[in-house]
């Protein structure tokens, strides 16, 4: 996949957009959120973000970046979500995200 083709994926232009909003950009707090403080994952991450942004995308970290902008855009409803009701489903659908 070429440069121009990346900046099209739009799972990737997701994933840094929200990043961006929901951690001000800091790779390392999304990385501990996502995987509980795992360094290697966010050493494995920090790669394949290099690896996107080179142009490098395959159907697998495709799926990977799926699956991080999916958790991302929990976490911003998570922050303008108000409701108490829905705050007790949250910890129950957060808790259901975290053993994926």
């Amino acid at each position: 996949m070429s440069l121009n083709e990346n900046k099209k994926n739009e799972h990737v232009t997701r994933f840094l957009e929200l990043l961006e909003i929901c951690y001000e950009g800091e790779l390392k707090t999304f990385s501990d959120d996502f995987s509980n403080g795992d360094d290697t994952f966010y050493e494995k991450l920090k790669k394949e973000i290099q690896r996107a942004r080179a142009g490098t995308v395959t159907l697998k970290k495709e799926d990977n970046f799926k699956k991080y902008n999916f958790f991302l855009e929990y976490k911003l409803w998570e922050k303008n979500n108000t409701d108490t009701e829905m705050k007790i489903f949250d910890l129950k659908v957060t808790r259901l995200i975290r053993n994926l």
